[in-house]
C-alpha cells in the first residue's frame, strides 16, 4: 500500500494545529518557571514547521535553526551585537564551562543560557516527532493524550490555572485527530482525495466542533466536587496545616481574619464580582487600627450610623488640596456573596433595589448590609462616586507641627505594640531625614521598597516567630513577601514618624473583560484580594498610598506647581505631561549646533559600519547567496505562487489578461522563447505540442478574442481559470 502524501494547505493547517497545542505545553511551563519570551519559542516551532512545509534540504533548515537558536540565546541573555568577538567568546565560554559541569553530573549548575539552549533541541526533537506522526502516522493520538494528561495534572497539582486551555486543546487535538482520520482511510483503500474533497469532508467536522465548543462556552457549569488537593498535599509534605493567617498555605481571596500574617499563597481565579465602570478603580472593604506584632486586629465596639439607599452616604474627600471631577456610576455584580459592600473611593451614594439598610462602623470605615437586624448580602447595586485628585500643591504644604496639634482623635492611627524594634524607626526617620512635608515623607516610604532590593513573592513567605516582629522580619531579613508586608511595614513606619496611618483591606482593580451579555466589564477574583495604605494629610484628610511592587497605586495627582526633571515625582508623572517637562527643559539649540550633531552621527555610523565590516559582509553574502538560490529555482516556487495569488478577487477579464501574461512570462523561463514577430496561436501551438493536449491554444483563443474582437465577456472564466493553473503547474515540475 502506497503512503499518500498531503497536500501543502492541508499539511499547513495540521501543522498549525500541531502548533495551537505546543503552545498550551508552553504556556504552564513559562509561569511556573518564571521563564518570559514565550513568543521566541513559539516562532523557533514556527520556522521548524515552515522550513518542514517548504521541504527545505535539512542540512539548510538544521543551519537556519541553529542560527534562530544562537540569536535567541543572545538576545536573552547577553547585551550588545550578534557575533561580535566579545559575544561570541562569551557565548563558547558559557557552553564549554556546562559541558564540564555535565560531565562531573552537577546538572544545578548549567547556567541558564545553557538551559535555553536544551530547551530549543527539545522543541526541535518535539517538532521533528510530531510531523512524524502527522505526516507518515497520521495519527496524532499520543500527543493529544499526553497533552490532557500535562494539562490536568499541572492544573490539579501547580498554581497555573488551565481553565481557558482545556477547552483549546480539546477542540484542537479532535480537529486534528478527525482531519488525519480522512487521509489515513483513503490510504488504506488505495483512494485519492483532492484538495477540493477533502476541503468539503473537513468542513463538517469543523462545524460540529466550533457548534460544541460554543455549547460548551455558554452551558452552566457546576462547582468542582473535590477540593483543591494542593493545600492538603503541601501541608503533609511541609508538616504544617490547612488554612491561612500564618499557619499554612492560603488560597488569595478575602479573610476578615488578619491576627496572623505571614505563609505562603496560592493562586485561586475564582471570580468574586464584575464592575461596570469606567476606568480601573481600588475597591475598598475595610480598615484596620490596631497592630500586635503579628498581624491586625480591631475591638468589637465602633460607633455606628445607619443608611439606606439612595440616602447619601460615603467618605467623599472635599477641602482646597482636592480637585474634585464629574459624579460617574459604578454597577456591580456580585459573583461571591458578602454582608457588605466594596466600594470605590469618592463614593457618595449607594443604590439597590432590596430594602437594605448599610451599617457603616466608622471605625473600620465598612459598610455592612443588614434587613432588620439580619445581614444579608446583595447580588448587585450601583454606586456614584466623584473622581478626584489630590493638589501637588496643596500636599507639599503640608507640615509635622500640623500633624502634632492633631489630637487625641488621631491615637488610634499612631498605635504601635511596646515591643516593636527600635530599628523599624531608626530606618523610617533615615528614609525620610530629607523630606520637608508629611506628603513627601510618605511619598519616601512609599517609594524605599521599589528601590532596596525587595521582592514580590507569594510563596516563599516567611512566618514569624513568637519572638519576633512580622515588620521586623520583613524589613531586615526576608525582603520578600506580598501586599500584606509591604502595607503592613508601610503603616508601621509612618507611625513611628509621628503620620497617622491606617490599614486597608479590598481588591486591586481587577482585569478589562467581556461578561455574559458581551459587555466590558472588570472582573475581580480572588487574585486581586488585596491591602494597601491610607495616610492622614493634614488639611486634606485620609490619601491612599501603594507600596507594594507592582502594582498602581489608587491616588490620582494633579501636578499644579512647578517641578524640575530630578523632582522624585516626574517619573510617576502621566507619560505626556512628563514628556513636555522634559521638552520645557531642554536647551534651545541653534542650527550650527543641529548641523554639528548631525555629522556626529553620521560619522559615527560610518565608524560603526568600518568596524564590523567584514560581519556585514558576510550576512551580505549569506543573503545574497540564498537570494540568487531563490531566483535561479524561480521556475519551480513561482508558479505555486501565481496560482494562490489570482484565485483572490472577482474573475473577469482584467484578471485573465494579466493571467496570461504571468503564462507568457513563465513559459519563457521554462525554455520556450517567443521569436519577434511570432503569433500567439503558432507559439501556443509549440507550446501544445510539448505538453501535449490543447489547452495553450485555448486559452490563446480567449485572449484573442478579448484583444482584437472585443469579446471580454461571454467567457467561462472558471473553466479557464482552471486551464490556466494546470498548464502553469505543469511548468514547474
Amino acid at each position: 500500500m502506497s503512503e499518500m502524501r498531503l497536500d501543502k494547505w492541508f499539511l499547513a493547517i495540521l501543522y498549525l494545529l500541531a502548533i495551537v497545542m505546543l503552545r498550551e505545553w508552553l504556556l504552564p511551563v513559562m509561569e511556573l518557571t518564571q521563564t518570559g519570551q514565550i513568543s521566541l519559542f513559539l516562532i523557533f516551532i514556527g520556522i521548524a514547521f515552515f522550513l518542514a512545509l517548504m521541504t527545505v534540504k535539512w542540512w539548510l533548515a538544521a543551519f537556519i535553526k541553529i542560527l534562530y537558536i544562537i540569536w535567541a540565546i543572545h538576545f536573552m541573555f547577553f547585551d550588545g551585537i550578534l557575533l561580535t568577538k566579545e559575544t561570541s567568546k562569551l557565548l563558547l565560554e558559557d557552553f564549554n564551562s556546562n559541558f564540564a559541569v555535565i560531565l562531573v553530573g552537577n546538572w544545578s549548575e548549567i547556567s541558564n543560557p545553557f538551559r535555553t539552549m536544551l530547551f530549543f533541541i527539545l522543541l526541535w526533537m518535539t517538532t521533528y516527532l510530531i510531523r512524524h506522526w502527522i505526516e507518515s502516522r497520521k495519527s496524532i493520538f499520543l500527543f493529544y493524550s499526553m497533552t490532557i494528561i500535562f494539562i490536568a495534572i499541572i492544573d490539579t497539582f501547580t498554581a497555573y490555572s488551565a481553565k481557558g486551555s482545556i477547552l483549546i486543546i480539546m477542540i484542537t487535538g479532535l480537529l486534528l485527530l478527525g482531519l488525519l482520520t480522512i487521509p489515513k482511510l483513503a490510504e488504506k483503500h488505495n483512494l485519492s482525495i483532492s484538495s477540493h474533497k477533502l476541503a468539503s469532508i473537513s468542513i463538517p467536522l469543523l462545524l460540529i466542533l466550533v457548534i460544541s465548543g460554543i455549547f460548551i462556552l455558554t452551558l452552566p457549569k457546576l462547582e468542582p466536587v473535590w477540593a483543591d488537593p494542593v493545600p492538603f498535599l503541601t501541608s503533609v509534605v511541609d508538616g504544617t496545616g490547612e488554612g491561612g493567617n500564618g499557619e499554612g498555605i492560603s488560597k488569595t481571596g478575602y479573610d476578615p481574619d488578619d491576627s496572623r500574617l505571614g505563609g505562603p499563597f496560592i493562586q485561586d481565579n475564582t471570580l468574586i464580582f464584575e464592575a461596570s465602570v469606567p476606568k480601573k478603580q481600588y475597591w475598598k472593604i475595610e480598615t484596620k487600627n490596631t497592630y500586635t506584632s503579628k498581624g491586625w486586629e480591631q475591638p468589637s465596639e465602633s460607633n455606628v450610623i445607619t443608611y439606606t439607599s439612595n440616602m447619601g452616604m460615603g467618605a467623599y474627600a472635599e477641602g482646597e488640596g482636592i480637585i474634585s471631577g464629574e459624579s460617574k456610576l459604578a454597577q456591580l455584580n456580585m459573583l461571591k456573596r458578602f454582608p457588605f459592600i466594596v466600594y470605590p473611593y469618592g463614593m457618595i451614594n449607594v443604590e439597590t433595589d432590596e430594602d437594605v439598610q448599610f451599617m457603616k462602623l466608622e471605625t473600620l470605615d465598612q459598610y455592612r448590609t443588614t434587613i432588620g437586624d439580619e445581614p444579608v448580602s446583595l447580588d448587585s447595586y450601583e454606586i456614584e462616586y466623584i473622581e478626584h485628585d489630590f493638589s501637588l500643591k496643596a500636599l507639599r504644604e503640608t507640615t509635622m507641627d500640623e500633624v502634632n496639634s492633631l489630637g487625641e482623635d488621631f491615637s488610634d492611627y499612631l498605635q504601635l505594640p511596646n515591643e516593636l524594634p527600635e530599628r523599624i524607626g531608626e530606618l523610617a526617620e533615615t528614609i525620610t531625614d530629607s523630606s520637608e512635608n508629611v506628603y513627601d515623607k510618605a511619598k519616601a516610604i512609599e517609594r524605599y521598597f521599589g528601590r532596596n532590593g525587595f521582592v514580590y513573592d507569594q510563596k516563599n513567605v516567611a512566618v514569624p516567630a513568637e519572638d519576633e516582629d512580622y515588620v521586623d522580619q520583613f524589613l531586615f531579613e526576608t525582603k520578600s513577601g506580598y501586599c500584606d508586608n509591604y502595607s503592613t511595614s508601610m503603616v508601621v513606619m509612618l507611625r513611628t514618624i509621628g503620620i497617622p496611618a491606617r490599614w486597608v483591606k479590598g481588591f486591586a482593580p481587577g482585569e478589562l473583560g467581556r461578561n455574559e451579555n458581551k459587555e466590558s466589564v472588570y472582573k475581580i477574583t480572588n487574585n486581586e484580594a488585596h491591602s494597601w495604605v491610607e495616610a492622614f494629610m493634614p488639611g486634606i484628610g485620609w490619601m491612599p498610598f501603594e507600596p507594594t511592587i507592582g502594582f498602581g497605586g489608587a491616588s490620582s495627582i494633579e501636578y499644579d506647581t512647578e517641578l524640575q526633571l530630578d523632582d522624585p515625582e516626574v517619573p510617576e508623572m502621566p507619560e505626556p505631561e512628563r514628556k513636555k517637562l522634559e521638552e520645557k527643559s531642554k536647551p534651545k539649540k541653534e542650527d550650527k549646533k543641529s548641523s554639528f550633531d548631525f555629522n556626529k552621527t553620521f560619522d559615527s555610523i560610518k565608524k560603526w559600519i568600518m568596524d564590523k565590516k567584514w560581519i556585514l559582509l558576510a550576512v551580505l553574502s549569506i543573503v545574497t547567496f540564498f537570494g540568487s538560490l531563490l531566483y535561479r529555482r524561480r521556475r519551480k516556487w513561482f508558479p505555486k505562487l501565481l496560482v494562490r495569488y489570482y484565485r483572490f478577487g472577482k474573475n473577469d477579464w482584467a484578471k485573465y489578461s494579466k493571467r496570461y501574461g504571468s503564462l507568457l512570462k513563465q513559459l519563457n523561463r521554462f525554455g520556450f522563447k517567443r521569436k519577434n514577430g511570432e503569433t500567439l496561436l503558432k507559439y501556443a501551438i509549440q507550446v501544445d505540442a510539448y505538453f501535449g493536449g490543447d489547452t495553450m491554444q485555448r486559452l490563446t483563443t480567449a485572449y484573442e478574442k478579448g484583444i482584437y474582437g472585443e469579446n471580454r465577456t461571454e467567457h467561462d472564466w472558471q473553466r479557464l481559470q482552471e486551464l490556466w493553473e494546470d498548464l502553469i503547474n505543469r511548468t514547474s515540475d
